[in-house]
């Protein structure tokens, strides 16, 4: 005679409380570290609390041991074209895959699809723009980064048509904008601009406005983290001791 199975039995548990059973923690700290996709179901990240397990194989980094996981900031070189708007069809999210990440990242998380969706960005490009972006799940670090109080430097690199004569490049140096060139020949300038806080806008309207025109601006540098090397399009996450 088979004997009777609950239907607990049938249907298994959710995982968010094997996860919790395992790591001795609450229920929302376990589907914190599910969420964030810290673990596997029969080697593969699984990223649902309520998804149900029996008898399958539960690994969990590491990082997780106590329940406790950092939240996730990630580094992206924006792509010329690309939007810092979620609802955009050529929205910077969709660089967030497996592919993209550079090989430099040693931080060992799963960017799950869920997670992806949780990210904001910090400090947006205008679309034209290329380089460095920041997204975070972090509340603190999207605090910090659009603290207009405080805000952080952001180093921009500009290339416009042509030379620029020295009443331009005094124009292109208000107050709080430092201006320099770091290349030129007779047919376009490379141009250094250092300031704190930025909005899209801004740094090209500055050239625009003493009559030179815009070939390409690159965002390099937000505070003490550098964009490089990441090549355009690829990310990686913030490691917990890097610091803006």
């Amino acid at each position: 005679m088979t004997p009777f199975k609950t239907g607990q039995e049938t249907e298994g548990i959710r995982l968010s409380k094997r996860v919790a059973d395992i790591l001795k923690c609450s229920r929302s700290e376990a589907e914190q570290v599910i969420v964030g996709g810290w673990v596997k179901v029969n080697e593969v990240v699984m990223d649902e609390p309520a998804h149900r397990v029996s008898h399958e194989k539960i690994d969990i980094h590491s990082t997780a041991q106590r329940g406790k996981v950092p939240l996730l900031t990630v580094i992206l070189h924006k792509a010329a074209g690309q939007s810092c708007l979620p609802k955009s069809r050529t929205n910077i999210w969709q660089s967030l895959t497996p592919e993209m990440r550079s090989n430099q990242d040693r931080s060992g998380i799963s960017l799950t699809p869920r997670l992806q969706k949780i990210l904001q960005c910090a400090a947006p490009l205008e679309d034209a723009a290329t380089g460095l972006v920041i997204l975070s799940e972090d509340p603190s670090m999207l605090r910090k980064l659009q603290d207009e109080r405080t805000p952080l430097e952001h180093e921009m690199l500009a290339e416009v048509h042509g030379q620029v004569s020295p009443d331009q490049l005094h124009d292109m140096c208000p107050m709080g904008l430092k201006t320099s060139i770091s290349s030129e020949n007779p047919n376009k300038t490379g141009l250094r601009m250092a300031f704190k806080g930025y909005q899209p806008g801004y740094a090209a309207g500055v050239i625009e406005n003493t009559g030179l025109r815009l070939m390409g601006l690159k965002r390099v540098r937000m505070g003490r983290v550098l964009m490089a090397p990441l090549a355009p399009g690829q990310w990686r996450a913030l490691m917990p001791y890097e610091r803006f």
